[in-house]
């Protein structure tokens, strides 16, 4: 024989679980020397490809609004941010956020003079 059983009203008890709150994890946020580096790059690109449409398009698609906030330090950027911005100036992500070169040594070995 079949029995249809209804589901009591109101659910099965209880309320929704609460959400956790959200915090991002610090070692997938940047440092501000990094940040500082990231909207200098993107700057750099904006100089060099004309507008933020064009370094949108270069990037494959992110957000001109987005790439404008965060070379004038409205956003912070993000890591794959950091790695489309490498990809486009032709680069590595190590030498986009690290510390310029002097300019009397070489940049790939280190040696001066």
């Amino acid at each position: 024989m079949l029995t249809v059983v209804q589901p009591p009203p109101g659910g099965q008890g209880g309320r929704a679980p609460a959400r956790r709150p959200y915090h991002r994890s610090r070692s997938l946020s940047f440092t501000t020397d990094e940040t500082r580096r990231l909207r200098a790059a993107l700057r750099g690109l904006k100089a060099r490809l004309g507008t933020w449409r064009a370094v949108s398009a270069a990037m494959g698609g992110v957000h001109a609004r987005t790439l404008a906030g965060v070379a004038c330090g409205i956003g912070r950027g993000s890591p794959a941010l950091v790695l489309l911005a490498a990809r486009v100036a032709g680069t590595t992500v190590e030498r986009l956020l690290s510390p310029p070169a002097a300019a009397d040594r070489c940049p790939t070995c280190g040696r001066s003079g």
